[in-house]
């Protein structure tokens, strides 16, 4: 599975391990911490991480997202 990173749009590619997931991924290119959940191998939620740890001030939710398999 493939995610798109909210901050600089790479695609992050995830194995199946994160088929049913909630937690951070971050991103090889610009060290965004993506806070995502998976279901069943489908991308339900995604957010930017704040960097000091919570979840930032304006989520992006999944409409910002793209998911590609």
């Amino acid at each position: 599975m493939r995610i798109i990173c909210l901050s600089c749009g790479h695609k992050v590619e995830v194995d199946d391990a994160y088929d049913d997931f909630e937690g951070l991924v971050k991103c090889v290119v610009c060290s965004a911490m993506l806070e995502i959940r998976t279901e069943e191998g489908k991308l339900k939620a995604i957010k930017v991480a704040d960097p000091l740890g919570g979840a930032a001030s304006k989520p992006e939710g999944i409409a910002g997202a793209a998911i590609q398999y």
